[in-house]
């Protein structure tokens, strides 16, 4: 029996998905959808490696369960790489992987242009809201 790829992908993951076949970019869509994905990748490229209580302690507002479900997703679609130690109590550290390593600048752009364009947006944002023109 045929199946898409996005029914297959919906049925082990937790939210509706773009369609891959129409949309290439969509995964990337998906992660800027995600307001935790981004800031998980840019925290564990600041410290690589990092422990999941590291990470969860520098960003703060995230649940244990949404961080998890965050490195779960990055390392399904290979941003980042989880490393399993044999130690008593298992360690675990996350790190970027090449393929992350080539999606960084990009958000290191969208980063800037965030910064540089922040007091024009937050002034739009309070104009539109007062209905100012």
């Amino acid at each position: 029996m045929f199946y898409s790829f996005s029914i297959l992908f919906n049925r082990h993951d937790m939210a509706k998905k773009l369609d891959y076949e129409y949309c290439k970019a969509a995964p990337m869509l998906e992660w800027l959808g995600n307001k935790w994905a981004l800031v998980v990748l840019v925290k564990i490229s600041e410290n690589e490696p990092v422990r999941f209580n590291e990470l969860y302690r520098n960003i703060p507002s995230v649940s244990e369960k949404v961080l998890s479900q965050v490195l779960k997703q990055l390392t399904t679609d290979g941003i980042i790489e989880r490393q399993l130690y044999p130690d008593v109590p298992p360690r675990v550290e996350y790190s970027i992987t090449d393929l992350g390593k080539t999606l960084l600048p990009h958000v290191e752009a969208l980063i800037k242009w965030g910064q540089d364009n922040f007091e024009q947006i937050m002034i739009n944002r309070h104009n539109n809201e007062w209905g100012v023109q």
